[in-house]
């Protein structure tokens, strides 16, 4: 082998052997044979023999030794710049050694980070589409980043689902709350669900009540009408009589032949699925939704017909029950006119007369009286649909957000983002004294001249300053940025998007503060948190009020019902666990009613900090009221629907307060409410918490029972009421409907006035 190959194909340590070992060997081989070739060697030539050999020796080693440093730097630097985040470093490998092996490995490390790191930007972008393979099976990063693309896109798919949903429901709502009559409602809501479901043909049956009960068809869309022959549908006939009979959805994938056909431009052709949806209000059965289509229907659509059939029959209900009503007048007018008209030709023999009158004034009394009971019933059959109707409502939007804080907590922001405040809030310094004291005297006169007062003022009662002003280093750091140095005014606080001094905590809050924003808004909450699960510490918060920053766990508020929501977040191991708290009076809102739902935050498997959303109190109440059109929602003038806890108070707001507050105030003060409590409800604008209502049918709400009741109220009038427990996990609420006697049976008594 030639020394140019032995140079190229060697390793590094076989050409240190050679420089250090071989070499001077072979040099001492050749002056041994000098040596013994040359007769005659002096002393002096030989030691000057000895130190050519060995400065040679030393200037191969020499030589060597700079490139192998000057490899091993290249190298080194390398590595530095990969492990600063610097991935644009490529090294260019000469030979086959150790070295170039590092420098091949050091490349496929630098291209594998680039991969991944435009892999995630695209999807931080939104491009779910981006595709990425990974080196081998043993890149666990690689695999991880296709996993977590795998569980966006499945988040995404189902927000797309339930917005859909949500969306589909409040367009109906409104269909359903404009239409004009059964007919005009039928066909409104058949044809909207037909496009909507992208379905090929629907139907609307209605239940015709008579001797012999049937099912009649009211509306439909997309049919050929001239094959449809049979509008009329006995009860068990069939898939839709089956339906209507068995209270239950049926869904065909296979439809036969003969059941029905489509007719287009282009031919006729038998559905691929059918939808057979009863239409049940108070477990009655009122009518049957069938619909038709070529293409299968998910079941997250099913659902939504079920949900949506649910909202028809009872609107169906409504109408029939106002229908009845309406019978029942007119009958009752023609019968007084019969009576008048007797009363006339009565008039001919005075003792004839006498007995006449006698006989028609107790018939009188008969019918009105049957007429108050039959609109006794009527109203409170009206009052049982609308407080069912709301029941339902609330229920499912609590569900929704149990579900939406659920999801927002496996958002990948939301991951990042509790990690990087926890970490930016660890990192904040510990201040010296003299800091302390000024950014202590600022607070203080923040506390002096905004909070305390306002607090007074709502509460009714003087607050003690000392009570509530933080003592901890990073609390009184963040709430003088972010509230008292902050230049915004009260109550508006989060327009600040980033504080001025230069901390790490002050970057993530400007790189996270406006997604957080845009969700409270979007969504209504009062406020959104972060917590650290290990200390407690709110490490964020949306609208920046006095409890920023402090601990949940050992601070002034860990004893609320905040308190009690992030403690029982932090000691739970279930990742889909969710704890929602009851109302309390909470000082940071002035005092003002507030609930909390809390959950913990997964990254992987491991916790890593507690989402809270404050509750949005105007939204709730939007529900109960029907965004305040009490009489769209058939309350009339004095009807409201309410929520009530165990402890008889509300956790909604009175419709008089909304309308009427001074009458309100008034009425309050008659029941016996101190002038300091009537105050408080008006410098609050919330009867939450403060009014409380002891009704019968309250009580047997609270006892798990659903009903209706004529009962006297607080100011001893009567009213009409309709009541029921709420299914919501965590607290103890009823709802109640509730109107005025005078209100619900004024018609029929004007009426007997008037005769």
């Amino acid at each position: 082998m030639s020394q140019a190959s032995f140079s190229k194909k060697q390793s590094i340590f076989n050409r240190l052997l050679f420089i250090t070992t071989i070499f001077p060997v072979l040099c001492l081989i050749i002056l041994l044979i000098y040596i013994s070739i040359s007769q005659e060697v002096s002393v002096a030539r030989l030691v000057l023999l000895s130190g050519c050999i060995l400065v040679l020796v030393a200037i191969v080693a020499l030589v060597f030794s700079k490139k192998l440093s000057s490899q091993i730097k290249t190298v080194r630097d390398a590595i530095v710049d990969l492990s600063n985040g610097d991935l644009d470093h490529t090294l260019e490998a000469e030979g086959t050694d150790e070295i170039a092996q590092i420098t091949e490995a050091i490349n496929k490390v630098a291209l594998g980070f680039k991969q991944k790191t435009e892999f995630t930007t695209q999807i931080e972008s939104g491009n779910l589409n981006a595709a990425y393979t990974p080196f081998s099976e043993a890149d666990l990063l690689g695999h991880s980043l296709l996993r977590m693309k795998e569980a966006l896109v499945r988040i995404k798919a189902e927000d797309i689902k339930r917005n859909w949903a949500a969306e589909g429901l409040g367009m109906f709502a409104g269909i359903l709350q404009t239409a004009r009559d059964l007919k005009s409602l039928s066909e409104d809501v058949i044809k909207n669900l037909v496009k909507m479901l992208n379905a090929t043909q629907g139907t609307v049956f209605i239940l015709h009540e008579t001797e012999t009960p049937f099912l009649e068809m009211t509306a439909c869309y997309a049919y050929d009408r001239r094959k449809y022959i049979n509008k009329h549908i006995a009860i068990g006939e069939g898939l839709v009589g089956q339906s209507y009979l068995e209270k239950r959805t049926i869904y065909l994938k296979k439809v036969p032949d003969d059941y029905v056909r489509i007719t287009s431009g282009l031919g006729q052709a038998n559905p691929t699925c059918v939808l057979i949806v009863p239409l049940i209000a108070n477990e009655v059965v009122v009518g049957v939704l069938e619909l038709a289509s070529f293409n299968e229907f998910e079941k997250y659509r099913i659902d939504f017909v079920e949900k949506l059939a649910q909202n028809i029959a009872h609107t169906l209900t409504n109408y029939k029950i106002n229908e009845n009503t309406r019978n029942l007048l007119d009958e009752s007018q023609k019968k007084t006119e019969q009576m008048r008209l007797q009363e006339e030709n009565l008039k001919q023999n005075q003792e004839e007369l006498q007995a006449t009158q006698e006989e028609i004034s107790r018939k009188y009394n008969a019918l009105f009286s049957e007429l108050i009971d039959l609109n006794y019933q009527s109203k409170f059959d009206q009052l049982k649909a609308i407080n069912a109707t709301k029941k339902r409502n609330v229920e499912y939007y609590f569900d929704i957000i149990r579900k939406q804080i659920l999801t927002y907590a496996n958002n990948t922001t939301i991951i990042e983002a509790v990690k990087k405040f926890k970490d930016a809030f660890n990192k904040l310094p510990d201040l010296q004294v003299e800091q302390l004291n000024v950014i202590s005297e600022n607070l203080i006169r923040y506390y002096k001249q905004d909070f305390i007062p306002k607090l007074t003022e709502n509460a009714g009662v003087p607050a003690q300053m000392e009570k509530y002003v933080p003592k901890a280093s990073k609390t009184l750091l963040l709430q003088d940025l972010y509230i008292a140095s902050n230049e915004f005014p009260t109550g508006k606080k989060y327009f600040l998007n980033r504080a001025k001094n230069n901390f790490e905590y002050n970057e993530v809050h400007a790189t996270y503060h406006q997604e957080f924003k845009r969700f409270q808004e979007s969504f209504g909450y009062y406020d959104i948190f972060l917590i650290d699960h290990e200390t407690g510490n709110m490490i964020y918060s949306v609208f920046k009020e006095v409890d920023f920053a402090t601990s949940l766990f050992t601070g002034i508020y860990s004893n609320t019902n905040f308190g009690q929501a992030v403690k029982s977040a932090a000691s739970s191991n279930d990742k889909n666990f969710v704890k929602l708290v009851d109302f309390e009076a909470y000082d940071p809102s002035y005092g003002a009613p507030a609930s909390f739902i809390a959950c913990p935050v997964y990254d992987q498997e491991t916790k890593v900090g507690i989402l809270v959303f404050q509750m949005p109190i105007n939204k709730i109440n939007q529900l109960l009221t029907g965004d305040n059109k009490w009489e769209d929602d058939g309350l009339g003038e004095s009807g409201e629907t309410l929520l009530i806890g165990a402890d008889f108070k509300l956790r909604s707001i009175s419709r008089k307060l909304i309308q009427a507050p001074e009458e309100y105030l008034l009425e309050l003060k008659k029941k016996g409410y101190t002038e300091v409590l009537a105050d408080k409800i008006k410098k609050t604008n919330t009867s939450i918490l403060l009014e409380e209502i002891k009704l019968e049918s309250i009580k047997e709400a609270l006892a798990k029972k659903t009903g209706t009741k004529l009962e006297k109220n607080d100011l001893q009038e009567d009213i009409l009421t309709a009541y029921a427990p709420l299914d919501i996990r965590d607290v103890n609420w009823i709802i109640i409907s509730l109107m005025s006697e005078q209100e619900a049976s004024q018609k029929i008594k004007r009426l007997r006035d008037r005769n």
